[in-house]
């Protein structure tokens, strides 16, 4: 027989009206209440405590796993693992000072934080705890606390060490592996990119936060620092390799995980560092939903901002810019207050940029960066190399992208409006060769007016170029957003 059977068993018997059909229909129900966030077994212990069923916990040698554990039970009892001891702290209360200490536990089913108060925090630290102590928790109880499910070791209940040697150490992980559920873990990461110490006000004073991006092979996390914890890590490197050895691991709104860390001796500093080269990104390295990168670029065209409506109803701004190394090209947008570093940016520049992020926009895969980011333009660093855009027209194909062509103007260009969802556009035709071939380019909006000026036998350069299949089944190229023309000779 399962422990839930067991459970579901014992509660049938102790109330005689219930059949075995009746208390599993209950025992669903608590599952529904609690969005699949219950087990089994978690939901038939509540649906036994609701009905004032004991289950024999008495003496404490009936144990149940940590995963069984939801918040609201009276009298339960674990064995487990110790897998992190905190720093007893002491405090007000009415009645005068109470202790508090908060340990780890690990049963191999899941990871929970043990509070023990006041009298019990003495009785434990007499008995000179270790880390990898496997213990039993007896007569404990359950709350919901900020990282979920928490297990209380009041005044009925109390410790048992069970072994000193043998028990579960804190698991090594990669940053990939991390859950919500994890509290105590080894992980080694390099820092991306840092952002300022922080202070607000609290009731009991000034506390301080502090932001660090880590990078390790697997993936980007956000480690959110608190009060001593924060103060401790505040002159870190970008570069610097950490220690992580637990927290809150919190879901952020976009999807990505951050782990908050309160104690100070839950992070350490390591002697080595890894250098910048090392921790940039390439462009072809680049896919969706990429967060925290550095990348070292090359500004390939003239900005383009403009103006949007927030949903609050304010104005918006978004500057954007091609970019590349010696990789590939990508469209980099900087939002908020770094549109106002890219409306300065200039073709040529060199830029570094730390904690940007990718997104897949409707032109394909774009580069990001907004108010957490940091953009260092012309750095002391070895720039990119330097690509080669420039194309003969018979070296063009179809979904060719970003390409310069120069050439003489074979006709004169042909103007037509074109409609389109946003309104109506001008756009301006003409062919273009060179010793190669020859190709129609149509200009579109500000640039059509541009090339309205030009007559057959200018000679003109076109940068930024997409070249796409025509309806008579030719290539054509059409001018982008980032696309300039310049007229190199005039026409006789």
């Amino acid at each position: 027989m399962g422990r839930v059977d067991e459970i579901i068993g014992r509660i049938a018997r102790s109330r005689p009206g219930l059949t075995l059909e009746k208390v599993r229909e209950m025992v669903e129900d608590k599952k529904r209440r609690y969005h699949g966030l219950l087990t089994d077994e978690g939901a038939a212990h509540l649906v036994a405590q609701d009905l004032g069923v004991d289950l024999g916990y008495s003496g404490g040698d009936r144990v149940v796993s940590l995963s069984s554990l939801v918040p609201g039970l009276r009298d339960v009892s674990v064995e487990a693992s110790i897998v992190y001891i905190g720093q007893p702290r002491e405090f007000k209360r009415r009645s005068g000072t109470g202790k508090v200490l908060r340990l780890i536990l690990d049963d191999g089913s899941r990871q929970m934080s043990c509070v023990l108060w006041d009298d019990r925090v003495d009785e434990f630290l007499a008995l000179n705890p270790q880390v990898g102590w496997r213990v039993k928790v007896l007569h404990g109880y359950t709350r919901a606390g900020a990282g979920g499910v928490e297990l209380h070791v009041g005044a009925r209940g109390f410790i048992k060490v069970v072994e000193t040697e043998g028990g579960r150490a804190a698991p090594t992980k990669k940053i990939s592996e991390l859950t919500v559920h994890d509290r105590v873990f080894i992980v080694e990461a390099a820092v991306l990119s840092k952002g300022a110490l922080k202070s607000f006000s609290t009731r009991a004073g000034e506390g301080k936060v502090l932001r660090i991006k880590v990078r390790d092979d697997t993936g980007i996390l956000t480690l959110v620092l608190w009060n001593e914890a924060a103060e401790k890590m505040a002159e870190v490197e970008e570069g610097s390799m950490v220690k992580i050895l637990g927290g809150k691991v919190r879901v952020r709104p976009l999807g990505d995980l951050e782990v908050h860390i309160n104690e100070p001796d839950m992070v350490e500093l390591l002697p080595s560092k890894v250098e910048l080269r090392n921790m940039v990104f390439k462009v072809e390295e680049l896919k969706p939903d990429m967060k925290g990168l550095i990348l070292l670029l090359r500004v390939y065209s003239k900005p383009f901002t403009r103006s949007f409506k927030t949903p609050h109803g304010g104005e918006g701004k978004v500057s954007s810019v091609l970019v590349g190394d010696e990789t590939g090209l990508i469209v980099l947008n900087m939002w908020g207050e770094a549109s106002l570093q890219g409306e300065r940016l200039k073709n040529g520049d060199v830029i570094l940029l730390k904690n940007a992020y990718t997104r897949l926009g409707l032109r394909g895969l774009e580069l990001h960066i907004g108010s957490e980011g940091i953009i260092e333009v012309n750095p002391e660093v070895s720039p990119p190399e330097l690509l080669n855009l420039k194309r003969n027209v018979e070296e063009l194909k179809e979904g060719d992208t970003y390409v310069t062509v120069e050439g003489i103007v074979l006709t004169n260009p042909e103007t037509r409006i074109v409609n389109i969802p946003s309104g109506e556009v001008k756009v301006s035709s003409f062919i273009l060769g060179d010793e190669t071939g020859s190709i129609r380019v149509s200009a579109w909006r500000n640039l059509a007016e541009e090339v309205e000026k030009i007559e057959a036998g200018a000679v003109v350069r076109i940068t930024h170029l997409y070249v796409k299949q025509g309806l008579t089944g030719s290539l054509e190229a059409s001018t982008t957003r980032f696309s300039e023309l310049t007229v190199l000779e005039t026409a006789e």
